[in-house]
Protein backbone atom coordinates (compact mmCIF):
# COMPACT_ATOMS: atom_id res chain seq x y z
CA UNK A 1 0.00 0.00 0.00
CA UNK A 2 2.66 4.51 -2.37
CA UNK A 3 2.26 6.35 1.00
CA UNK A 4 -0.35 3.64 1.25
CA UNK A 5 -3.70 5.32 0.71
CA UNK A 6 -5.08 3.53 3.73
CA UNK A 7 -2.31 4.86 5.94
CA UNK A 8 -2.77 8.35 4.49
CA UNK A 9 -6.43 8.37 5.47
CA UNK A 10 -5.67 6.82 8.84
CA UNK A 11 -3.21 9.62 9.55
CA UNK A 12 -5.83 12.23 8.74
CA UNK A 13 -8.40 10.54 10.93
CA UNK A 14 -5.91 10.21 13.74
CA UNK A 15 -5.16 13.93 13.77
CA UNK A 16 -8.61 15.41 13.13
CA UNK A 17 -11.46 13.55 14.88
CA UNK A 18 -9.82 13.61 18.29
CA UNK A 19 -10.70 17.33 18.40
CA UNK A 20 -14.31 16.42 17.74
CA UNK A 21 -14.21 13.95 20.60
CA UNK A 22 -12.90 16.60 22.98
CA UNK A 23 -15.61 19.03 21.91
CA UNK A 24 -18.45 16.57 22.48
CA UNK A 25 -17.41 14.49 25.48
CA UNK A 26 -18.55 15.39 28.99
CA UNK A 27 -15.19 15.26 30.71
CA UNK A 28 -13.94 16.34 34.08
CA UNK A 29 -11.93 19.54 33.89
CA UNK A 30 -9.20 18.65 36.38
CA UNK A 31 -5.76 17.15 35.91
CA UNK A 32 -5.35 13.54 34.77
CA UNK A 33 -4.49 12.61 38.36
CA UNK A 34 -7.61 14.22 39.84
CA UNK A 35 -9.77 12.84 37.03
CA UNK A 36 -8.40 9.37 37.74
CA UNK A 37 -9.62 9.61 41.35
CA UNK A 38 -13.00 10.98 40.26
CA UNK A 39 -13.53 8.20 37.72
CA UNK A 40 -12.33 5.56 40.17
CA UNK A 41 -14.98 6.61 42.68
CA UNK A 42 -17.67 6.77 40.01
CA UNK A 43 -16.65 3.33 38.76
CA UNK A 44 -16.96 1.87 42.26
CA UNK A 45 -20.51 3.23 42.55
CA UNK A 46 -21.38 2.00 39.06
CA UNK A 47 -20.09 -1.49 39.87
CA UNK A 48 -22.20 -1.50 43.05
CA UNK A 49 -25.17 -0.39 40.97
CA UNK A 50 -24.91 -3.52 38.83
CA UNK A 51 -25.97 -5.53 41.85
CA UNK A 52 -28.79 -3.10 42.71
CA UNK A 53 -31.95 -4.31 41.00
CA UNK A 54 -33.58 -0.89 41.08
CA UNK A 55 -30.61 0.92 39.58
CA UNK A 56 -29.77 -1.74 37.01
CA UNK A 57 -33.34 -1.66 35.72
CA UNK A 58 -33.02 2.05 34.91
CA UNK A 59 -32.03 3.16 31.41
CA UNK A 60 -30.45 6.28 32.90
CA UNK A 61 -28.12 4.13 35.01
CA UNK A 62 -26.83 2.37 31.89
CA UNK A 63 -26.43 5.66 30.02
CA UNK A 64 -24.44 7.04 32.95
CA UNK A 65 -22.28 3.90 32.98
CA UNK A 66 -21.66 4.17 29.23
CA UNK A 67 -20.58 7.80 29.58
CA UNK A 68 -18.29 6.91 32.48
CA UNK A 69 -16.64 4.22 30.35
CA UNK A 70 -16.05 6.75 27.57
CA UNK A 71 -14.53 9.15 30.09
CA UNK A 72 -12.25 6.40 31.36
CA UNK A 73 -11.16 5.65 27.80
CA UNK A 74 -10.47 9.34 27.23
CA UNK A 75 -8.74 9.95 30.56
CA UNK A 76 -5.33 10.54 28.97
CA UNK A 77 -6.32 10.70 25.31
CA UNK A 78 -7.88 14.15 25.80
CA UNK A 79 -4.36 15.41 26.53
CA UNK A 80 -2.15 13.01 24.55
CA UNK A 81 -2.37 12.61 20.80
CA UNK A 82 0.32 11.59 18.32
CA UNK A 83 2.05 14.84 17.41
CA UNK A 84 1.39 16.67 20.69
CA UNK A 85 4.38 18.88 21.47
CA UNK A 86 6.50 18.05 24.51
CA UNK A 87 5.96 21.51 25.96
CA UNK A 88 2.24 20.70 26.32
CA UNK A 89 3.02 17.30 27.80
CA UNK A 90 5.23 18.91 30.43
CA UNK A 91 2.43 21.27 31.45
CA UNK A 92 -0.11 18.49 31.97
CA UNK A 93 2.28 15.79 33.18
CA UNK A 94 5.06 17.53 35.14
CA UNK A 95 7.75 15.79 37.16
CA UNK A 96 7.99 12.23 35.82
CA UNK A 97 9.26 9.59 38.23
CA UNK A 98 11.81 8.41 35.69
CA UNK A 99 13.07 9.37 32.27
CA UNK A 100 14.87 7.41 29.54
CA UNK A 101 16.44 8.79 26.36
CA UNK A 102 18.00 7.14 23.32
CA UNK A 103 18.69 7.62 19.63
CA UNK A 104 18.07 5.19 16.79
CA UNK A 105 20.29 4.48 13.78
CA UNK A 106 18.49 7.12 11.72
CA UNK A 107 19.22 9.88 14.21
CA UNK A 108 15.72 10.10 15.72
CA UNK A 109 15.70 11.24 19.34
CA UNK A 110 13.45 9.29 21.72
CA UNK A 111 12.39 10.07 25.26
CA UNK A 112 10.26 7.98 27.59
CA UNK A 113 8.57 9.71 30.53
CA UNK A 114 7.53 7.31 33.28
CA UNK A 115 4.91 8.12 35.92
CA UNK A 116 3.21 5.89 38.48
CA UNK A 117 0.15 5.36 36.28
CA UNK A 118 1.43 6.23 32.82
CA UNK A 119 4.34 5.92 30.38
CA UNK A 120 4.68 8.45 27.54
CA UNK A 121 6.96 7.93 24.55
CA UNK A 122 8.13 10.94 22.54
CA UNK A 123 9.95 10.97 19.22
CA UNK A 124 11.84 14.10 18.18
CA UNK A 125 9.98 16.16 20.77
CA UNK A 126 6.41 15.05 20.01
CA UNK A 127 4.18 12.31 21.40
CA UNK A 128 4.41 9.01 19.55
CA UNK A 129 2.28 6.91 21.93
CA UNK A 130 1.54 6.24 25.57
CA UNK A 131 0.76 3.29 27.80
CA UNK A 132 -1.46 3.22 30.88
CA UNK A 133 0.35 1.41 33.70
CA UNK A 134 -2.71 1.45 35.95
CA UNK A 135 -5.92 0.67 34.12
CA UNK A 136 -9.26 1.61 35.63
CA UNK A 137 -11.27 -0.75 33.42
CA UNK A 138 -10.28 -3.20 30.69
CA UNK A 139 -11.91 -2.56 27.32
CA UNK A 140 -14.08 0.36 28.50
CA UNK A 141 -15.49 1.11 25.04
CA UNK A 142 -16.93 -2.38 24.64
CA UNK A 143 -18.54 -2.01 28.06
CA UNK A 144 -19.88 1.39 26.97
CA UNK A 145 -21.45 -0.28 23.93
CA UNK A 146 -23.00 -3.00 26.06
CA UNK A 147 -24.32 -0.37 28.49
CA UNK A 148 -25.99 1.68 25.74
CA UNK A 149 -27.55 -1.49 24.35
CA UNK A 150 -28.93 -2.22 27.83
CA UNK A 151 -30.29 1.33 28.09
CA UNK A 152 -31.96 0.97 24.71
CA UNK A 153 -33.44 -2.37 25.70
CA UNK A 154 -34.97 -0.90 28.88
CA UNK A 155 -36.17 2.30 27.17
CA UNK A 156 -38.95 0.52 25.30
CA UNK A 157 -40.98 3.68 24.58
CA UNK A 158 -37.98 5.56 23.21
CA UNK A 159 -38.08 8.37 25.76
CA UNK A 160 -34.29 8.53 25.86
CA UNK A 161 -33.64 7.77 22.17
CA UNK A 162 -32.15 11.21 21.47
CA UNK A 163 -29.69 10.89 24.33
CA UNK A 164 -28.81 7.32 23.44
CA UNK A 165 -28.17 8.33 19.82
CA UNK A 166 -25.89 11.17 20.96
CA UNK A 167 -23.88 8.76 23.09
CA UNK A 168 -23.70 6.18 20.31
CA UNK A 169 -22.29 8.91 18.06
CA UNK A 170 -19.63 9.83 20.65
CA UNK A 171 -18.83 6.15 21.06
CA UNK A 172 -18.19 5.69 17.33
CA UNK A 173 -15.60 8.48 17.47
CA UNK A 174 -13.84 6.79 20.37
CA UNK A 175 -13.90 3.40 18.62
CA UNK A 176 -12.48 5.11 15.56
CA UNK A 177 -9.50 6.42 17.50
CA UNK A 178 -9.00 3.10 19.28
CA UNK A 179 -9.08 1.20 15.99
CA UNK A 180 -6.40 3.47 14.56
CA UNK A 181 -4.21 3.13 17.66
CA UNK A 182 -4.49 -0.65 17.49
CA UNK A 183 -3.73 -0.65 13.75
CA UNK A 184 -0.45 1.14 14.35
CA UNK A 185 0.64 -1.02 17.33
CA UNK A 186 0.05 -3.23 15.33
CA UNK A 187 -2.80 -5.35 16.68
CA UNK A 188 -4.86 -5.88 13.56
CA UNK A 189 -7.38 -8.30 15.10
CA UNK A 190 -8.20 -5.81 17.87
CA UNK A 191 -8.32 -2.99 15.32
CA UNK A 192 -10.84 -4.94 13.27
CA UNK A 193 -12.99 -5.46 16.35
CA UNK A 194 -12.97 -1.73 17.09
CA UNK A 195 -13.79 -0.67 13.53
CA UNK A 196 -16.47 -3.34 13.19
CA UNK A 197 -18.06 -2.10 16.42
CA UNK A 198 -18.71 1.19 14.63
CA UNK A 199 -20.56 -0.72 11.93
CA UNK A 200 -22.61 -2.51 14.58
CA UNK A 201 -23.56 0.83 16.14
CA UNK A 202 -24.45 2.47 12.83
CA UNK A 203 -26.73 -0.43 11.91
CA UNK A 204 -28.93 0.21 14.95
CA UNK A 205 -32.34 1.72 14.05
CA UNK A 206 -31.81 4.64 16.42
CA UNK A 207 -28.90 5.77 14.21
CA UNK A 208 -31.32 6.21 11.29
CA UNK A 209 -29.31 4.49 8.59
CA UNK A 210 -25.88 6.08 9.05
CA UNK A 211 -23.27 4.42 6.84
CA UNK A 212 -19.56 5.25 7.03
CA UNK A 213 -18.01 3.43 4.11
CA UNK A 214 -14.49 4.54 5.03
CA UNK A 215 -14.69 2.81 8.40
CA UNK A 216 -16.23 -0.30 6.82
CA UNK A 217 -13.18 -0.36 4.56
CA UNK A 218 -10.84 0.07 7.53
CA UNK A 219 -12.56 -2.80 9.34
CA UNK A 220 -11.92 -4.91 6.26
CA UNK A 221 -8.33 -3.70 5.97
CA UNK A 222 -7.56 -4.53 9.60
CA UNK A 223 -9.04 -8.01 9.11
CA UNK A 224 -7.01 -8.34 5.89
CA UNK A 225 -3.79 -7.60 7.77
CA UNK A 226 -4.83 -9.97 10.58
CA UNK A 227 -5.38 -12.73 8.00
CA UNK A 228 -9.01 -12.96 9.10
CA UNK A 229 -10.14 -13.85 5.59
CA UNK A 230 -13.88 -14.24 6.06
CA UNK A 231 -14.13 -11.05 8.12
CA UNK A 232 -12.09 -9.13 5.55
CA UNK A 233 -14.41 -10.33 2.77
CA UNK A 234 -17.49 -9.42 4.81
CA UNK A 235 -16.42 -5.82 5.42
CA UNK A 236 -14.91 -5.23 1.99
CA UNK A 237 -18.20 -6.40 0.50
CA UNK A 238 -20.12 -4.04 2.80
CA UNK A 239 -17.92 -1.15 1.68
CA UNK A 240 -18.40 -2.18 -1.96
CA UNK A 241 -22.17 -2.36 -1.47
CA UNK A 242 -22.15 1.33 -0.58
CA UNK A 243 -19.80 2.22 -3.45
CA UNK A 244 -16.66 2.99 -1.46
CA UNK A 245 -14.49 4.88 -4.00
CA UNK A 246 -11.30 2.83 -3.70
CA UNK A 247 -10.28 0.65 -6.67
CA UNK A 248 -7.80 -1.33 -4.58
CA UNK A 249 -10.74 -2.63 -2.52
CA UNK A 250 -11.53 -5.04 -5.35
CA UNK A 251 -7.94 -6.27 -5.50
CA UNK A 252 -8.01 -7.00 -1.76
CA UNK A 253 -11.34 -8.79 -2.22
CA UNK A 254 -9.90 -10.93 -5.01
CA UNK A 255 -6.90 -11.88 -2.87
CA UNK A 256 -9.06 -12.91 0.08
CA UNK A 257 -11.54 -14.85 -2.05
CA UNK A 258 -8.66 -16.79 -3.57
CA UNK A 259 -7.23 -17.49 -0.12
CA UNK A 260 -10.52 -19.08 0.98
CA UNK A 261 -10.65 -21.10 -2.25
CA UNK A 262 -13.45 -19.15 -3.97
CA UNK A 263 -11.79 -18.41 -7.29
CA UNK A 264 -15.04 -17.54 -9.07
CA UNK A 265 -15.92 -14.81 -6.56
CA UNK A 266 -12.35 -13.53 -6.72
CA UNK A 267 -12.42 -12.94 -10.47
CA UNK A 268 -15.95 -11.50 -10.24
CA UNK A 269 -14.65 -9.01 -7.67
CA UNK A 270 -11.95 -7.87 -10.09
CA UNK A 271 -14.45 -7.57 -12.93
CA UNK A 272 -16.74 -5.50 -10.69
CA UNK A 273 -13.82 -3.24 -9.88
CA UNK A 274 -12.96 -2.88 -13.56
CA UNK A 275 -16.53 -1.88 -14.46
CA UNK A 276 -16.50 0.79 -11.76
CA UNK A 277 -12.94 1.99 -12.44
CA UNK A 278 -12.18 1.11 -16.09
CA UNK A 279 -9.18 3.44 -16.25
CA UNK A 280 -7.52 2.14 -13.08
CA UNK A 281 -4.32 0.42 -14.10
CA UNK A 282 -3.92 -1.61 -10.89
CA UNK A 283 -7.27 -3.37 -11.29
CA UNK A 284 -6.61 -3.90 -14.98
CA UNK A 285 -3.18 -5.41 -14.32
CA UNK A 286 -4.69 -7.77 -11.74
CA UNK A 287 -7.23 -8.97 -14.32
CA UNK A 288 -4.55 -9.47 -16.95
CA UNK A 289 -2.27 -11.34 -14.55
CA UNK A 290 -5.11 -13.54 -13.36
CA UNK A 291 -5.99 -14.60 -16.89
CA UNK A 292 -2.33 -14.96 -17.84
CA UNK A 293 -1.62 -17.27 -14.90
CA UNK A 294 -4.85 -19.17 -15.52
CA UNK A 295 -3.89 -19.90 -19.13
CA UNK A 296 -6.95 -18.03 -20.45
CA UNK A 297 -5.15 -16.27 -23.29
CA UNK A 298 -8.14 -14.81 -25.12
CA UNK A 299 -9.59 -13.21 -21.98
CA UNK A 300 -6.16 -11.85 -21.03
CA UNK A 301 -5.72 -10.40 -24.53
CA UNK A 302 -9.09 -8.64 -24.29
CA UNK A 303 -8.09 -6.78 -21.13
CA UNK A 304 -4.53 -6.29 -22.36
CA UNK A 305 -5.76 -4.35 -25.38
CA UNK A 306 -7.78 -2.11 -23.08
CA UNK A 307 -4.71 -1.53 -20.94
CA UNK A 308 -2.63 -0.62 -23.98
CA UNK A 309 -5.20 1.98 -25.02
CA UNK A 310 -4.52 3.77 -21.74
CA UNK A 311 -0.74 3.18 -21.75
CA UNK A 312 0.48 2.26 -25.28
CA UNK A 313 4.19 2.56 -24.41
CA UNK A 314 4.10 0.22 -21.42
CA UNK A 315 6.66 -2.44 -22.31
CA UNK A 316 5.20 -4.91 -19.82
CA UNK A 317 1.90 -4.80 -21.69
CA UNK A 318 3.59 -5.26 -25.08
CA UNK A 319 5.70 -8.10 -23.73
CA UNK A 320 2.61 -9.74 -22.22
CA UNK A 321 0.94 -9.50 -25.63
CA UNK A 322 3.89 -11.35 -27.14
CA UNK A 323 3.58 -14.03 -24.45
CA UNK A 324 -0.11 -14.44 -25.26
CA UNK A 325 0.59 -14.84 -28.97
CA UNK A 326 3.10 -17.53 -28.03
CA UNK A 327 0.54 -19.32 -25.85
CA UNK A 328 -2.01 -19.11 -28.67
CA UNK A 329 0.47 -20.79 -31.05
CA UNK A 330 1.34 -17.76 -33.19
CA UNK A 331 5.08 -17.61 -32.66
CA UNK A 332 5.74 -15.27 -35.59
CA UNK A 333 3.46 -12.62 -34.05
CA UNK A 334 5.12 -13.25 -30.72
CA UNK A 335 8.59 -12.70 -32.22
CA UNK A 336 7.43 -9.51 -33.96
CA UNK A 337 5.91 -8.21 -30.73
CA UNK A 338 9.02 -8.94 -28.68
CA UNK A 339 11.16 -7.25 -31.32
CA UNK A 340 8.93 -4.19 -30.96
CA UNK A 341 9.90 -4.11 -27.28
CA UNK A 342 13.61 -4.26 -28.19
CA UNK A 343 13.16 -1.45 -30.72
CA UNK A 344 11.63 0.67 -27.96
CA UNK A 345 14.20 -0.27 -25.31
CA UNK A 346 17.39 -2.14 -26.13
CA UNK A 347 17.86 -3.06 -22.46
CA UNK A 348 14.46 -4.73 -21.98
CA UNK A 349 15.39 -8.12 -20.58
CA UNK A 350 12.06 -9.93 -21.06
CA UNK A 351 12.01 -9.46 -24.83
CA UNK A 352 15.50 -10.89 -25.38
CA UNK A 353 14.86 -13.77 -23.03
CA UNK A 354 11.48 -14.66 -24.55
CA UNK A 355 12.78 -14.58 -28.12
CA UNK A 356 15.59 -16.86 -27.02
CA UNK A 357 13.06 -19.21 -25.43
CA UNK A 358 10.96 -19.37 -28.60
CA UNK A 359 13.95 -20.40 -30.71
CA UNK A 360 15.18 -22.78 -28.01
CA UNK A 361 11.78 -24.52 -27.72
CA UNK A 362 11.39 -24.64 -31.49
CA UNK A 363 14.79 -26.34 -31.82
CA UNK A 364 13.96 -28.76 -29.02
CA UNK A 365 10.82 -29.87 -30.85
CA UNK A 366 12.81 -30.27 -34.08
CA UNK A 367 15.34 -32.52 -32.28
CA UNK A 368 12.50 -34.53 -30.83
CA UNK A 369 10.86 -34.94 -34.27
CA UNK A 370 14.21 -36.00 -35.76
CA UNK A 371 14.37 -38.94 -33.36
CA UNK A 372 11.64 -40.71 -35.31
CA UNK A 373 13.52 -40.48 -38.62
CA UNK A 374 15.07 -43.83 -39.58
CA UNK A 375 17.06 -42.80 -42.67
CA UNK A 376 20.49 -41.61 -41.58
CA UNK A 377 20.88 -38.91 -44.22
CA UNK A 378 17.42 -37.44 -43.53
CA UNK A 379 18.10 -37.64 -39.81
CA UNK A 380 21.33 -35.66 -40.27
CA UNK A 381 19.55 -33.01 -42.33
CA UNK A 382 16.86 -32.65 -39.63
CA UNK A 383 19.41 -32.32 -36.83
CA UNK A 384 21.41 -29.77 -38.81
CA UNK A 385 18.24 -27.73 -39.29
CA UNK A 386 17.54 -27.90 -35.56
CA UNK A 387 21.11 -26.78 -34.84
CA UNK A 388 20.56 -23.68 -37.00
CA UNK A 389 17.41 -22.75 -35.05
CA UNK A 390 19.09 -23.44 -31.72
CA UNK A 391 21.95 -21.12 -32.69
CA UNK A 392 19.39 -18.32 -33.21
CA UNK A 393 18.54 -18.56 -29.53
CA UNK A 394 22.11 -17.96 -28.37
CA UNK A 395 22.60 -14.20 -29.06
CA UNK A 396 19.29 -13.33 -27.43
CA UNK A 397 20.08 -15.37 -24.33
CA UNK A 398 23.56 -13.87 -24.15
CA UNK A 399 22.09 -10.35 -24.36
CA UNK A 400 19.55 -11.21 -21.67
CA UNK A 401 22.40 -12.46 -19.47
CA UNK A 402 24.34 -9.29 -20.11
CA UNK A 403 21.35 -7.21 -18.95
CA UNK A 404 20.70 -9.34 -15.86
CA UNK A 405 23.81 -11.40 -15.01
CA UNK A 406 22.20 -13.10 -11.99
CA UNK A 407 18.95 -14.32 -13.58
CA UNK A 408 18.90 -18.07 -12.96
CA UNK A 409 16.82 -19.32 -15.90
CA UNK A 410 18.99 -17.43 -18.37
CA UNK A 411 22.16 -19.00 -16.96
CA UNK A 412 20.61 -22.46 -16.99
CA UNK A 413 19.53 -22.03 -20.61
CA UNK A 414 22.93 -20.73 -21.66
CA UNK A 415 24.58 -23.66 -19.90
CA UNK A 416 22.49 -26.07 -22.00
CA UNK A 417 23.11 -24.10 -25.20
CA UNK A 418 26.87 -24.05 -24.69
CA UNK A 419 26.86 -27.77 -23.93
CA UNK A 420 24.86 -28.57 -27.04
CA UNK A 421 27.03 -26.34 -29.19
CA UNK A 422 30.24 -27.79 -27.66
CA UNK A 423 31.40 -24.42 -26.33
CA UNK A 424 33.11 -26.03 -23.36
CA UNK A 425 34.75 -22.98 -21.77
CA UNK A 426 31.46 -21.09 -21.83
CA UNK A 427 29.67 -24.15 -20.46
CA UNK A 428 32.04 -24.34 -17.48
CA UNK A 429 31.63 -20.59 -16.89
CA UNK A 430 27.81 -20.90 -16.72
CA UNK A 431 28.07 -23.98 -14.52
CA UNK A 432 30.20 -22.05 -12.01
CA UNK A 433 27.85 -19.06 -12.07
CA UNK A 434 24.87 -21.32 -11.46
CA UNK A 435 26.49 -22.96 -8.46
CA UNK A 436 27.23 -19.52 -6.95
CA UNK A 437 23.63 -18.32 -7.14
CA UNK A 438 21.30 -18.20 -4.11
CA UNK A 439 18.15 -20.39 -4.13
CA UNK A 440 15.61 -19.50 -6.87
CA UNK A 441 12.66 -17.13 -6.32
CA UNK A 442 9.38 -16.80 -8.19
CA UNK A 443 8.35 -13.78 -10.27
CA UNK A 444 5.94 -12.94 -13.04
CA UNK A 445 3.02 -10.86 -14.23
CA UNK A 446 2.68 -7.46 -15.89
CA UNK A 447 3.75 -4.28 -14.13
Amino acid sequence: MKMNRLLFFLTLIFLIPAQGIDAQADMATGTPESNFSIYKNKLKKSEEGLADEKKSSSAKFWISRAELMMDIFNLHRQFLQPGTQQIHVNLIYPNPDDKKTWQDDEGNQFEELIYDKLKIKLKNGVVENFEELEVLYDNPLHEALRSLEMAQKIDTIGKLSKKIKEDYTKLTLHFERLGIEEYYLPDFAASHKSFSSIGIINEKPVMEGIVDTTLLFYAGMAAYRAEMNNEAIEYFEKAAKYNYPEPELYIYLKIKYLEVGDTASGIRALERGFKLFPSNQMVLRELINYYLLSGMAEEAMEYLKLAQEEDPKNLSYISAEGSLYDKMGDQEKALTTYQKCIDMDTTFFDAYYNIGVIYYNRAYQMYKDAESIRIARDYGVAVDAADVVLAKSLPYMEKAHQIDPKERQTIETLKTLYYRMQMNDKYEEMKAKLEALPPPTEAGGVK
